[in-house]
Formats: structure tokens, sequence, C-alpha cells
């Protein structure tokens, strides 16, 4: 084929795209591979982003921001960048091995919250928590609901709803579908993407939320992620059993230690040390506040580190969560466990044991029997947390080595003799009809 002919067969792929999309010439994007990159002001998502020429229109939600920023598209033979501000969308073309047109849309239509009455003074925003079965928890509505009680989970990268929520008056519109993956598999979920999230006085609207079919948990209506704060700085203290949501970092941090907070795939996560004796062990853990019991150490790292054998074991149980499969992990006493400088004596630690998978976070988890006893400060801007112990934090860890099975939760859960965690929600990637949206510019 000539140069000529290919360049014609380029231009004709390109106006056939257009005209589906029914608006003048959309910029277009080559690629070779179905994998693509996507940088998101200063995040960058590695192979986030798999092309399907069969998807009508392909919508990545970007992650809210209040100004302007730069996303860009990366594939393996060009890149793409948009200057994006909020409440807005942008279409263009990837074009696939020169001849598949896959229709992609950027949306900035997901934002922070607003507050519904104005206040007399300025300050940062306060919601009343509490823990329960070992969780956090809020209160709030979807779309005028009847008051939900909602786990707030730093493990969770979305909303999600169980079926009381509808009862309760969610009335959720379904317009698409997300992949969620956890312990025994992955499961394919309805969600809808313009849900209005209410919580102590705060609007959400065009909220993405999850529905699981199955009511995953009796003392919960759903799920609240920690992507609702996105770009605050959100501070948890226990003792006052509140949630403050700051702007910018607030001066009493000084007071806290500082740890960096990287994001393990799409949740928060800082190092933690596993100390046995001389051996340290450390490692990248996920904050979940949607987690009972202390810790969750994956297989593989326990594996590379020879945790099994080198403590000693107090019960056996069996992870599920969203597949069939289940993975048997063994609740180990560990000496000490170090979190941001703060050790934790004689720590039940929940330990994976080899199975063919593994749907964990690099190192693990850090669960409620640990975080609740550190006062909290994550900062969603600079990517750091901040960690003061409070008054629960001498207090003797219970290792649950009897009693009836815990509920089966989605993400990573243990049904058996031990109950260790909450949810994980791994967000893959949204297909859904767009929706009404202001026009692209």
């Amino acid at each position: 084929m000539t140069a000529y002919a290919r360049a014609s067969c380029l231009l004709v792929a390109v106006f056939a795209a257009a005209a589906a999309f029914g608006q003048q010439a959309q910029p277009v994007l080559r690629a070779n591979s179905t994998a693509v990159d996507i940088r998101d002001g200063g995040w960058l998502l590695k192979g986030d982003w798999v092309l399907d020429p069969a998807v009508a229109l392909d919508v990545y939600d970007a992650r809210r921001t209040t100004e302007e920023k730069r996303v860009t598209f990366i594939t393996d033979v060009d890149s793409m960048s948009f200057d994006v501000r909020p409440g807005h969308t942008y279409d263009f073309v990837i074009l696939l091995n020169g001849k598949d047109a896959c229709r992609t849309r950027i949306s900035t239509m997901t934002q922070s919250y607003r507050r519904l009455e104005a206040r007399p003074t300025a300050g940062p925003d306060t919601i009343p928590i509490s823990i329960r079965h070992g969780k956090m928890h809020l209160q709030g509505n979807i779309n005028d609901s009847q008051v939900l009680d909602f786990i707030f989970d730093t493990g969770a990268n979305i909303c999600a709803l169980y079926p009381s929520a509808m009862r309760k008056g969610a009335r959720l519109q379904f317009d698409g579908a997300t992949k969620n993956s956890g312990t025994g598999g992955t499961t394919t979920r309805q969600t809808s993407s313009d849900a209005r999230l209410e919580i102590a006085g705060l609007r959400w609207d065009h909220e993405p939320v999850m529905y699981i079919e199955k009511q995953a948990d009796r003392a919960a209506d759903g799920i609240v992620g920690y992507s609702v704060f996105e770009g605050k700085v959100v501070e948890i203290d226990w003792d006052r059993m509140v949630m403050i949501v700051h702007e910018t970092l607030p001066a009493h941090a000084a007071g806290f230690a500082r740890t960096p907070m990287p994001f393990a795939g799409s949740l928060p996560a800082v190092e933690a040390v596993l100390v046995k004796g001389v051996k340290r062990d450390s490692g990248l853990f996920v904050l979940d506040t949607g987690g009972t019991g202390a810790m969750i150490v994956n297989q593989a790292f326990a594996a590379a580190h020879d945790l099994h054998g080198s403590m000693k074991k107090l019960s056996t149980g069996v992870s599920r969560g969203v597949g069939a499969a289940g993975i048997r992990n063994h609740l180990l006493l560990l000496p000490q466990l170090t979190l941001a400088g703060f050790a934790l004596p004689n720590v039940p630690i929940n330990v994976e044991l080899p199975s063919s998978s593994n749907a964990a976070p690099p190192g693990g988890v850090l669960c409620m029997e640990v975080l609740r006893r550190f006062n909290t400060i994550l900062d969603f801007q600079g990517h750091e947390a901040y960690f003061k112990p409070n008054t629960s934090y001498n207090a003797s860890f219970k290792a649950r080595v009897s009693g009836p099975p815990s509920s089966v939760i989605v993400g990573i859960a243990v049904a058996a003799i031990v109950s260790f965690a909450g949810l994980v929600l791994l967000r893959e990637r949204r297909r859904r009809s767009p929706r009404a949206v202001r026009p692209a510019s």
C-alpha cells in the first residue's frame, strides 16, 4: 500500500468516527496496543485504560479537582493532552491499529462537595462518626432517600449501596457497569454515574455509585469511599468521634508524626514494619477503615519474608470475597508492629497462605484495630499521613480465636474462626452510556 493510500485510509477512519459522533472531526490519538497510560494531573495511572472498539463511547472520569489541570492519554506510539476544567467533557478518538476507532471522553463532572447552607464563618467541615462492629460509620442519604448508614472506607475508591438502601428510597438510575475485584475473583456490577450524595449538610452531585446485589453487611446500607474527599485534608479524631474536612493542612498537624502516603494502585497506603526480635520486615499497607481486625498480610509478602512458622499461631481462617474461591490464612501473634515510628506490641495479624488468588494490595491492609488507636490526618493533597496516639493506644489487642463465622464481605473478608477485614473495592473501569453533560470545550 502506498503512503497516499495509507493516509487516505486513516482519513476515512477519522471521518467515519466523526460521523458516528454526529459532530465535527474529533482529535485523533494513534495506538497499536490496547493498554493506555493516563497522567491525571500529578497522577500516573499505568495501563489503567484498555481500548475496546466495541464500546460506543468510553468515558474516563478524571480525578476530582476544583482547578484546571492537564490530563494526558499515552499510548505505545503517541500521546495527547487536554487542559480540563471542572464540570466539562472532552471528546476524542483513539485509532487502534490504524483502523478501529475507539470513541473516548474525558469527563470532569465528578467534583467535590458543596455546602447546602451558607455558614457565618469560614472553617473546616465536621462530620459525626462512630465505630460499629469494628468499622467506621457515618450517616447520609442518596438521591433524597431516608437516612442511610454508611461505612466510611479508606480502602474503597467508589461509593456502593446494598439492597437495604434501595428499600429506603435510594433509587439509583443504572447506566453502566464496573468490574469489582477482590478475594476469590471478579464480579461485574451495575453502576449509576449521576447520584446525589448528602452527608452532614454536604452534597456531592454526579457521584458514581456501584450496586452490590447482596446485603454484605447487616449493620450498613452501603459504603462511602475515600475518593469523595480527593483534594482535601481529612482528619479523623477518634477521641471526639468526628471527621474534620480541611481545605489545607491544619497547623496542629505539627504535633503529629508524619509519614509518606503513596497509593497502592488507587488506594492510600503507608509503610508499616513487622518486628520479630532483630528481624524487621517493612512494606506498603493500605489504610482500611472498613476492615475489622488489625492487619492482613498478603501471601506474596508472607512468602518473601518467611512469616509462616516464625510466630505463634493463634488460629486458622478462610478469606472470602466477591468470587467463589477462598484464601486460607493463619492468625499469628506479631511481637511488634511499628507505624509512623510508634511501636504496638503483641498484635494478632492475619497472614495469607499460598493460593492461586491474591487480591490484597502490595503488602496487605491495616485495619481498624490498629487505625482506631491513632487520631489521624490524611492529606490527599500532599500524599502524606499524620498519626498521633489517642486514648485507645495502649488498649490490649483482642485476638478473635473462636466464635461464629463473619459475614461474607465484598473485597477482602474472612469467614471462619476469625474476622479480620472489611471492604476493599478495587474499581477497574466503568463502561457506560454517556449521561447528559455540558458541551465539550
